[in-house]
């Protein structure tokens, strides 16, 4: 009973860190896709010095900038990650 104690526990730590580092992951996917959102509508908002101030504020590094009529597209680097955004004006 005792091995098999041993081996329940670890198993279950095992799954809870792996848990863990998933959920972790996600948050940060969530995180810079929300940053590059918020990009994205400081451009078609405002200008591009205010949304250069919000990724500052945000901790994140504007990539690229495109523009297509009214559509404009943002892609952000935060930390390893990228994220893409696009709004349009009007």
């Amino acid at each position: 009973m005792t091995i098999l104690s041993l081996w329940w526990w670890a198993v279950t730590a095992v799954g809870v860190v792996c848990i863990l580092g998933v959920t972790s992951r996600y948050g940060d996917i969530a995180t810079a896709q929300n940053s590059a959102d918020a990009v994205a509508l400081a451009y078609v908002s405002r200008d591009p010095t205010s949304a250069q101030k919000l990724a500052d504020a945000l901790h994140v590094t504007i990539e690229q900038v495109t523009t297509d009529g009214p559509i404009i597209t943002v892609i952000i680097r935060s930390g390893l990650l990228t994220a893409t955004s696009s709004a349009t004006s009007g």
